[in-house]
């Protein structure tokens, strides 16, 4: 059996050099003498994703050729015709989808590393394994992106996951910590089962574990609704707590204030988008024309999530209660593109997530700086921000404002695109763009109760506190998010033109490989 074609090696050149980079990082922490020469293993996570970054931009200078000789297109034509014999599995496609997702992944790693050293050196004894273990769910995650086998899915879901519950339980002296990272565990535990089974189900009626077997499922005579539904349960239940989707939220918050900030806009971002991918491809492989009922229990899952999130962040008083809440209702919104999978809906949640890692990733960078200054993440202590420190206060006010999709951010063409892309797909989706209108209206009470805080509210003690400015990492990663938060809404067009390009590489893959594939049935 032939994993990988010897020629398409090297558009694995981005994971090798971050496996590489962790590689190195455990042997220099292995023989680090001292907690501060650990310590500058936050110089060597940064170097692997830059290097990383770079290939993937190499990649991107190539191009992706129309005529459909880029090498996923290739991959999957050599796979379906070799099918028949059983030859050949592909376990990883380095299509376009794929290469916006790890570029994403490794953007926002990037983003993430640059405001977390001091934090991490203030707090944890051995601060090098935080950048070496995040770097490992990095890994996982784009991985995650270009699966097409369930192996694949389920090795890649485990190494972001367990790294991500290693990360959430990293200050050990800290109380809260560990109680986030065992609530992460035990609730993560219980849906990767659970997803695991709804994929044993899938193989047990297709015969295999690889995507492109999932079109002829319905062939199966053992193929009855009743198992169907069992197995549309099962598969949507562990995405959904992928994804925090309410109601599978519970551990969200906790989570959220509980495990080390920077962890935190890890999970809420680069997590987020690693799952969406997984649910992207999976949807656009076939497998929704098989499964029971997956439309209304998305439907259901979308508004709880909207109503859910954007109520219970109204009587928030800690920022990053307020954020997990809101992460919850942005989900909700998300997963509306998923609904009618038409090409505009889907390439419209590919935009919302590159909106999205910006501006959530900026609202993040300030609460860490802020939280590593003050020691505290309650919204009082953002009183009169905006007076001690306007650059902080600016730019947190930016990224909510774009949150809740106030023009001419970003965060605004995602919501618009979306909500425009779900309403053309049918009048039966009309009520939904009503609620996620609705829902999203509420969101500005509580995104402005914090602008409010930072530009009206006299100076708290602990603002007062804050008297080292910015270091360059930190003033570096506002000004990416800023600029991109502003860049993606003037040029949102073109962003948009490359998410539906992307969107459509996955149902060309799709139309390909069922087109030609002929499942035995034992």
């Amino acid at each position: 059996m032939e994993l990988i074609k010897a020629t398409n090696l090297f558009m694995l050149a981005p994971e090798a050099v971050i496996l590489l980079t962790i590689l190195i990082g455990i042997l220099h922490i292995a023989f680090a003498r001292s907690r501060e020469e650990q310590s500058n293993t936050w110089y060597l996570a940064i170097f692997g994703t830059l290097i990383s970054l770079v290939g993937l931009s190499l990649f991107w200078m190539k191009g992706i050729d129309p005529d459909g000789s880029w090498l996923t297109r290739e991959v999957c034509a050599s796979t379906a015709l070799q099918a028949n014999t059983g030859n050949l599995t592909v376990l990883f496609t380095a299509d376009l989808f794929s290469m916006v997702i790890r570029t994403l992944l490794v953007l926002g790693t990037l983003l993430t590393l640059l405001f977390t050293r001091t934090y991490v050196d203030d707090r944890s004894e051995v601060p090098g394994e935080f950048y070496i273990i995040l770097l490992s769910a990095l890994f996982g995650g784009m991985m995650l992106s270009g699966a097409t086998d369930m192996i694949m899915v389920f090795v890649s879901l485990e190494t972001l996951g367990i790294s991500s519950y290693i990360l959430g339980a990293y200050l050990r002296g800290n109380v809260l910590s560990l109680e986030a990272g065992l609530k992460y565990l035990l609730y993560g535990s219980m849906a990767t089962a659970i997803l695991l089974f709804g994929f044993s189900i899938l193989y047990a009626l297709t015969g295999t574990t690889s995507y492109m077997g999932l079109s002829n499922l319905s062939l199966n005579p053992l193929a009855n609704p009743l198992l169907l539904s069992l197995m549309t349960v099962m598969i949507l239940g562990g995405i959904a707590f992928k994804l925090s989707a309410a109601p599978f939220h519970m551990w969200a918050p906790d989570v959220y204030e509980g495990a080390p900030t920077p962890v935190v806009a890890f999970l809420s971002v680069v997590s987020k988008i690693a799952a969406f991918s997984l649910a992207l491809r999976l949807f656009s492989s076939g497998i929704a024309g098989v499964m029971t009922g997956w439309a209304p229990l998305i439907s259901v899952m979308a508004v709880v999530s909207m109503v859910v999130g954007n109520t219970a962040a109204l009587k928030q008083t800690n920022i990053k209660r307020l954020l997990a809440y809101s992460t919850v209702a942005h989900v909700g919104y998300i997963l509306l593109g998923l609904i009618p999978l038409t090409t505009g809906s889907l390439g419209s949640v590919l935009y919302y997530l590159m909106a999205y890692l910006f501006m959530n990733l900026g609202a993040f960078a300030v609460v860490t700086h802020v939280e590593n200054m003050t020691g505290s993440s309650q919204i009082t202590s953002y009183a009169g921000l905006g007076r001690r420190h306007p650059f902080l206060a600016f730019t947190l006010t930016i990224m909510l404002l774009s949150l809740s999709g106030i023009p001419i951010m970003a965060g605004f063409f995602g919501k618009f695109f979306l909500f425009q892309a779900v309403a053309n797909a049918g009048t039966q989706y009309l009520w939904l763009v009503g609620v996620a209108l609705l829902t999203s209206t509420i969101s500005l009470y509580y995104y402005l109760n914090v602008v409010r805080v930072m530009l009206v509210s006299e100076p708290d003690e602990s603002v007062i506190r804050i008297s080292s400015p910015c270091s360059l990492p930190v003033n570096l990663a506002l000004t990416v998010c800023f600029v991109a938060t502003v860049l993606l809404g003037i040029f949102s067009d073109k962003a948009l033109l490359l998410s539906e390009e992307a969107v459509k590489d996955l149902s060309t893959q799709a139309q390909m490989t069922s087109a030609v594939i002929q499942h035995k049935f034992p």
